[in-house]
């Protein structure tokens, strides 16, 4: 017996030694030359209702399947693939076709791809997507002020109405700095389909509430404000207030205003909106949606921004 315990010892001392052994984990990766390869994120930014009736379950480029199946779908306001990933694409040009989940084609367009990051972005049925470069160098804030700023920019796909006409003035994105609650320009005026270079927001982690969500500096952090001491850690957010002037051919400045119709009843309003900054982060806000609308308060139809791309 004592043999056969020293044999079963000696297998599980051998065992105990390969389980020891260093084992090196590997995954299978592609290394993508964005030099050579067009990295695309497709967007739904068409003015439309949210309906089931109008979810795309399938989209192909150049006729071969990209993406879908009958159990997910790309609703309004929607992009593909998640944020921050790209589908992986030849520069040139190529087809695209979105198809309903009874195989219905909805929307058949071409669209010239280029090499590097750029988001394809689908505004109209009708109307071929417009694409973004995104290969513009993301702006480092290194500096003692590193923990008080982010980076924006603003994309125009706002139409003037239903009819989804293109205005002829351009747009300005403002915010309204939480320290001395002046407004200062988050992008240079831009016309429909432009997107601004990037622009650096400054924010305030500890800014005071300011009663509530009337002005920016409200935030996750605010309740912090007047005791820094006990409280030096933060989530380095802040909330930050935008406003829109149309910026006219001619040069006149105003603040820009939308109506959503409803029935006999309609009224211009001041566009304000707000966000929560984060410090270090870069965003792109797309303006979409019409300036005019008869579709009640939908926010898939009036103005309103989608922010994408925190990087």
């Amino acid at each position: 017996m004592k043999f056969f315990k020293y044999i079963i010892i000696a297998i599980a001392s051998m065992v105990a030694l390969v389980s020891c052994e260093k084992h090196d984990l590997g995954y299978q990766m592609e290394h993508i030359d964005t030099s050579e390869k067009a990295l695309v994120v497709i967007w739904r930014l068409i003015p439309e209702a949210a309906t089931t009736a109008n979810r795309v379950y399938n989209i192909t480029i150049d006729d071969q399947p990209l993406w879908g199946n009958n159990y997910t779908y790309m609703a309004a306001k929607d992009w593909m693939p998640n944020q921050s990933r790209h589908y992986i694409l030849e520069p040139g040009d190529h087809n695209m076709k979105w198809y309903l989940l009874d195989g219905t084609c909805v929307y058949d367009q071409n669209f010239t791809a280029i090499a590097g990051m750029q988001e394809v972005v689908v505004s109209d049925y009708n109307a071929a997507p417009i694409v973004v470069d995104n290969n513009a160098e993301y702006p480092q804030d290194i500096s003692e002020y590193t923990q008080e700023a982010y980076h924006v920019r603003f994309a125009n796909f706002m139409y003037e109405d239903e009819n989804y006409t293109i205005p002829t003035y351009k747009l300005q994105y403002y915010y309204q700095d939480p320290t001395d609650l002046e407004w200062y320009p988050a992008s240079d005026p831009v016309g429909f389909g432009e997107v601004s270079p990037w622009t650096r927001v400054h924010i305030d982690q500890y800014a005071e509430n300011r009663n509530g969500s009337a002005q920016s500096g409200a935030g996750s952090s605010y309740g912090w404000a007047d005791n820094r001491v006990e409280h030096p850690v933060t989530n380095g957010s802040c909330r930050i207030y935008y406003k829109i002037k149309k910026i006219e051919a001619d040069g006149t400045e105003t603040w820009m205003t939308y109506n959503r119709k409803n029935g006999a009843t309609a009224s211009e309003t001041e566009y304000k909106d707000y966000w929560t900054a984060n410090v270090g982060y870069h965003v792109i806000h797309y303006f979409r949606g019409m300036r005019v609308t008869n579709g009640g308060t939908t926010s898939n139809t009036a103005c309103w921004i989608t922010q994408a791309h925190k990087y």
